[in-house]
């Protein structure tokens, strides 16, 4: 029970961070194009696909056993199958991000200042879903 304690503490600690580097990209989107922060980007790049792998890491070492514990067969392998699916799409759209971010530090972007904008907002968005979601999974099974 502890050792489940603990880990939930971890995750918890995973997703302030997750959710803290959300509002960084939140105020770079805000900023577009008037102003690109380019230490921030860098920091961003730097940061998230790592931030991401351990949030995912944590959760199916966490979460999913959790989930796995109230479910019936059935609704479990259909929960981890969806969880694993964002999961995958959350990964390859950081490395999306972290592309075009990278893109406009080299003044090379090819998308326009809206659709980088649109871009990291629907992904912060959904990474705030994402850990709302899974938040509640968790307390429904602390």
């Amino acid at each position: 029970m502890q050792q489940q304690f603990s880990g939930q503490q971890e995750l918890g600690q995973a997703y302030r961070a997750l959710l803290d580097l959300c509002d960084r990209l939140e105020t770079l989107a805000d900023s577009i194009p008037r102003r690109i922060d380019t230490a921030s980007c860098r920091v961003i790049m730097a940061e998230l696909p790592e931030r991401l792998r351990r949030v995912h890491a944590l959760e199916e070492t966490v979460l999913f056993p959790a989930v796995e514990d109230q479910r019936t067969a059935e609704d479990r392998k259909h929960l981890i199958a969806r969880l694993r699916a964002e999961h995958d799409h959350d990964d390859r759209a950081a490395v999306e991000l972290v592309c075009v971010l990278k893109a406009v530090l080299d003044e090379r972007a090819s998308l326009t200042w809206n659709a980088i904008g649109y871009m990291l907002r629907r992904f912060f968005e959904t990474v705030r879903r994402h850990i709302a979601t899974e938040r509640l999974l968790l307390w429904r099974h602390a």
